[in-house]
C-alpha cells in the first residue's frame, strides 16, 4: 500500500460548464491530477483540505485521509 502526502491542491469551478474541478499534486511528483467532484464532494474536499492536515493519498485505493487525531480532540481556536 502506497501513501503519499498531498503537496498542493487547487479548487476550481467552470461557469460555462457549471462543473467543479479539484486539482492535487503528490509530494515528490510533478504530475498534477484532476478530478471532477459533484457539488457535495467538492464541499467535503474543500473542508477537509482547508481545515485538516497534512492530507495523505493512498495510491493503491485512490483515496485521501487526514492526519490521525486523538479521540475527543477539538480544533484549536485562533
Amino acid at each position: 500500500m502506497g501513501w503519499k502526502v498531498v503537496d498542493k491542491y487547487r479548487l476550481g469551478y467552470s461557469v460555462e460548464k457549471r462543473a467543479f474541478y479539484f486539482y492535487y499534486r503528490l509530494e515528490g511528483e510533478s504530475i498534477v491530477y484532476q478530478i471532477y467532484p459533484s457539488a457535495m464532494e467538492f464541499m467535503a474536499l474543500a473542508d477537509m483540505f482547508r481545515n485538516e492536515g497534512p492530507i495523505q493519498f493512498n495510491t493503491d485505493g485512490k483515496y485521501f485521509v487526514t492526519e490521525a487525531e486523538e479521540v475527543g480532540e477539538e480544533e484549536a481556536n485562533p
